[in-house]
C-alpha cells in the first residue's frame, strides 16, 4: 500500500515538473547491459561489479571484457556463482562486503575499468544505512584509487533518497567526475579538461 502511495505521489510531482531527481523507469537487464557497453572502449578492458547475485550481468557482457571482477556478500549466491564460473580464468569472484572487497580489486588494477555498483538490499536506499547500501563507501574507495579515468555506473537511481543523490553528485564533482542520472542509472565519468 505504501509503495503504491509513493508511486502515485511521484507521478503527480512528475506531472507538475517537481519530481524526485532519481525518478525513472525500471529498466531490465538487457537495457542495463547495453548502457554499460555504451562506455566500453578498447582502453576499458576490465569490468568490476558489486552484487553478483545470479550472474546476470556477467552472462550478458562478461565476454566483452578481458577481466571481470564480481563481488557478492550472500554466501549462497557466491557459492552458486563459483560453481557457475568454475574454470573461467578471466572471472574473479570475491565473497564479502563490497565496500571492503572493492579495495582488494583496486590494488590489482593498473588501468581504468568500468564499475557497475549494484550491491544493495531491496527497497529504498540511503547512505545512512551503509550495510544496506554500500555505494558511498564503494565510491570513496574508487575515487581514492591512483587511476582517475574509471567509468562508474550505479543501478537503481530511482530508489536513492535525495540526501544520498546529493552525496553522490558531491563526491563525483569533488573528484573531477561528471554525474548524470539517465535511464534509472547514475553515470559517473571523468570530466573532460
Amino acid at each position: 500500500m505504501l509503495h503504491e502511495v509513493k508511486n502515485a505521489v511521484k507521478k503527480v510531482l512528475a506531472f507538475f515538473g517537481l519530481y524526485h531527481p532519481s525518478l525513472g523507469i525500471k529498466i531490465h537487464p538487457p537495457k542495463k547491459a547495453s548502457v554499460i557497453l555504451e562506455y566500453k572502449t578498447p582502453a576499458l578492458r576490465i569490468f568490476v561489479e558489486t552484487g553478483t547475485e545470479f550472474g546476470t550481468m556477467i552472462n550478458m557482457i562478461g565476454d566483452k571484457f578481458e577481466k571481470v571482477y564480481s563481488i557478492e556478500l550472500n554466501t549462497e549466491l557466491f557459492e552458486k556463482a563459483k560453481e557457475l564460473y568454475k574454470g573461467n580464468e578471466k572471472i574473479q569472484l570475491l565473497h564479502g562486503d563490497s565496500a571492503n572487497e572493492i579495495k582488494k580489486v583496486l590494488t590489482e588494477l593498473q588501468e581504468p575499468a568500468i564499475f557497475w555498483l549494484d550491491a544493495h538490499g531491496p527497497g529504498d536506499m540511503s547512505f545512512d544505512n551503509s550495510s544496506h547500501c554500500p555505494a558511498e563507501k564503494e565510491l570513496e574507495a574508487i575515487f581514492g584509487h591512483a587511476i582517475k579515468r574509471h567509468v562508474i555506473l550505479i543501478d537503481d537511481a530511482r530508489k536513492f533518497d535525495l540526501k544520498s543523490i546529493a552525496r553522490i553528485k558531491s563526491l563525483a564533482k569533488a573528484n573531477g567526475y561528471a554525474c548524470t542520472i539517465k535511464d534509472g542509472l547514475f553515470r559517473l565519468f571523468p570530466e573532460q579538461n
